[in-house]
């Protein structure tokens, strides 16, 4: 043991007195002997300042990590035993500064078969046994591997320096030429022609957020009135504010505004921005990745100078999702728009031990491209548990790979998911040894629930998980709805060349086969709304059951419950469910949904299997409004009733006007504006023309 402490001793103060890249150091074994280590660690006079995740008193929680995204540390200690989370582990590796150390307190290798995460109770969904950690296992045996990583075990350690190189000095305030021309573009978008968005994209550490506050400083003292930075989370715009405030001494600086003589950064969140109008010289909009594309959208249509800056391997969201969603729409929409990419590292040295780890270890490299054969032939589906895809990791790394790039919110701990929770499977399609495409799907409901099913019902108990089983529970407040067998698809991803090709219909035709002979009462999903994902649904005949009252925060739009029945007693409910959904959904058009889009409005309205007839006195009164002979106020009405009978014909612009006007409340002034029409004379003209034009079609 002597000469263990004394190898550990000698390869710590040689690295503390030199000049190496970050590593990670992994401290395995007792729980009481880690910590005791670790501790002894941090009193080292090199160790720095140092940050500890765990479980005391004078720790930081794992569910807190955010909190310190815009901090920097010597020495970083991660204690597994206290709790496991993937994100926590790659976004804190992050806050290690340049040459800096970080340690994994772990169990020993033999140990990690008993291991259980001490927080998965509070992430398993009700009901569900909780099981070692097969997402840690798999995990060190990955990171034990690398010679890139200190082990240090009571019995051993083994331990290697990777030299860096001392980073290069810049004169001005930017860190490498890379940042600088990311700060000229910024200025350019502020100064230049309007309708010109750049796009910055990094992988973390690469000065992004910083080169946002460098140059809202320069525009600042160059009398830029109002420069707005938004971002999901206001912690990612920390070092943003911290930039600008090193070259703005004199300015008055709160929590979210710096502000002097000359003009202000303000921080806005997105869904401010979209609701209210905020004057802005120039839009910077950092952590873009982890915004939807939606709301990225609606943003680049109501500002003219926008800046982009999306980190590409991130925590919270995946840039690569971005790249898919976001800049096709860009080149269509701003064909000037610019890009620019930040590959210097400026937190720690070009090669990197430590984040080079971390990108391998938890699959946030692009898996191997495999191609199949069209026409496509012998598809099958494949269902895995966790410990099946922990035993293939080339399958995993490639399923991993597809959720990725089919969804901006796929994150590391999505990863620890698949591996560790009990009722979660992936379903894939495959043509022979070629993976097309893959689910993410939950068992929801079953007796689990039925000793809660009432409780549930009322709104009186809500359990971890479930989300299906209670919401639709609570929703008919009927407890048997609880109690139904669900298989909920969690995610659902296409290889990306293989997009519209109806491989995602096929997967949902033979899922639906599959899970009826597995015994499940009905298919279901939960997502945000939209017209293209809401066809892409009914297509395969499941049917909208509960439509959000708020819009989600993550997607920021209203999440869409859609079911499919299986079994007789599911198809039951589902009737039940249906009417009960579109007995409300006209009436709470004009309060919930006023701001609803739409398209997606009439396309939930088409979804309505009740038919709607048109009485003999409303045909009258619509003849009569078409040639001019009724006002607009004496057949609102009968043209209600003409929009909901008729929906199910093809949609127009004036359609979605005559949704605004009559169903959504909108008033006369806000449907003309979203409209581009001039007034009330000429919104009655249209609604003239659209009435005719309605009357003569076949309903």
């Amino acid at each position: 043991m002597a000469d263990v402490q004394h190898a550990f001793q000698s390869w710590l103060n040689q690295r503390y007195s030199g000049q190496f890249h970050r590593q990670l150091l992994l401290i395995q074994g007792p729980k009481d002997w880690t910590r005791q280590q670790a501790a002894s660690l941090l009193s080292h006079s090199g160790a720095g300042q140092a940050l500890w995740i765990g479980d005391e008193p004078d720790q930081v929680s794992c569910r807190d990590y955010r909190r310190q995204l815009g901090n920097e540390w010597d020495t970083v200690v991660y204690d597994l035993f206290a709790g496991v989370s993937a994100s926590a582990l790659v976004a804190l590796s992050g806050t290690v500064r340049r040459g800096g150390l970080m340690l994994l307190l772990c169990p020993a290798q033999q140990e990690l078969v008993h291991f259980i995460d001490p927080k998965a109770g509070q992430k398993n969904s009700f009901g569900w046994p909780v099981g070692p950690s097969q997402f840690c296992r798999w995990l060190l045996d990955r990171v034990s591997q690398s010679r890139q990583v200190a082990v240090f075990t009571p019995e051993a350690f083994r331990g290697y320096h990777y030299q860096a190189d001392e980073p290069s000095a810049m004169p001005g305030p930017c860190a490498s030429p890379e940042q600088e021309l990311a700060v000229q573009g910024i200025v350019k978008v502020a100064k230049g022609h309007r309708h010109r968005p750049l796009v910055i994209t990094a992988d973390r550490g690469r000065g992004k957020s910083s080169a946002l506050g460098i140059a809202a400083a320069q525009l600042i003292r160059d009398n830029a009135r109002n420069i707005v930075i938004t971002a999901p989370h206001p912690d990612a715009v920390a070092q943003a504010f911290t930039q600008a405030a090193k070259l703005l001494p004199e300015a008055n600086q709160s929590k979210d505004r710096l502000q002097t003589a000359h003009g202000e950064l303000r921080f806005v969140p997105v869904d401010v921005l979209l609701r209210e109008a905020q004057p802005a010289d120039v839009l910077l909009v950092d952590e873009a990745a982890a915004i939807p594309a939606p709301l990225l959208k609606k943003l680049l249509g109501r500002y003219s100078r926008v800046v982009f800056a999306s980190t590409i391997h991130g925590y919270e969201g995946s840039g690569r999702g971005f790249e898919i969603r976001f800049k096709p729409y860009l080149q269509a929409q701003r064909p000037g728009w610019q890009q620019l990419h930040l590959s210097t590292p400026l937190r720690w040295s070009p090669g990197d031990c430590l984040e080079a780890l971390w990108f391998d270890a938890l699959l946030m490299r692009d898996a191997p491209e495999t191609l199949a054969s069209q026409p496509f032939t012998a598809l099958k589906l494949h269902w895995y548990s966790g410990p099946q895809l922990a035993s293939q990791p080339s399958l995993l790394h490639k399923v991993f790979d597809l959720l990725v790039n089919a969804h901006y919110q796929t994150s590391p701990d999505d990863l620890q998911r698949i591996l560790d929770a009990p009722d979660i499977q992936v379903v894939t399609l495959q043509q022979e040894q070629h993976l097309l495409a893959a689910m993410l799907v939950q068992t929801e409901g079953t007796q689990r629930l039925a000793d809660l099913a009432n409780p549930i019902s009322l709104g009186q108990r809500r359990v971890q998980g479930h989300l299906l089983a209670q919401n639709l529970s609570a929703y008919l407040c009927e407890p048997t709805l609880a109690s139904l067998s669900y298989l909920r698809i969690v995610r659902i991803a296409v290889k990306d060349s293989l997009r519209r090709l109806g491989l995602g219909r096929q997967m949902l035709r033979q899922l639906t086969t599959e899970a009826t002979h597995r015994g499940y009462d009905a298919l279901g999903s939960s997502f945000g709304a939209s017209p293209d994902l809401l066809a892409f649904w009914q297509h395969s005949e499941f049917m909208p059951v509960r439509l959000g009252h708020k819009q989600d925060a993550a997607s920021g739009e209203h999440s869409l419950l859609v079911l499919k029945a299986l079994s007789s007693k599911a198809q039951i409910w589902q009737c039940a469910l249906t009417s009960y959904f579109y007995d409300e959904y006209p009436y709470l058009l004009a309060t919930y949904f006023k701001q609803l889009d739409a398209s997606l409005a009439l396309s939930l309205l088409k979804g309505n299997r009740q038919d709607v007839t048109l009485s003999a006195r409303y045909q009258r009164q619509l003849q009569a409004f078409s040639v001019g002979t009724q006002p607009l106020d004496n057949v609102l009405q009968a043209l209600r009733c003409l929009l909901i009978s008729r929906v199910k014909l093809p949609a127009c612009m004036d359609t979605q006007l005559a949704m605004r006007y009559l169903l959504q409340g909108w008033d006369i002034g806000s449907v003309c504006q979203e409209a581009g029409l001039s007034g009330k004379k000429q919104l009655v003209a249209r609604l003239r023309s659209w009435v005719k034009a309605r009357l003569d079609a076949t309903p």
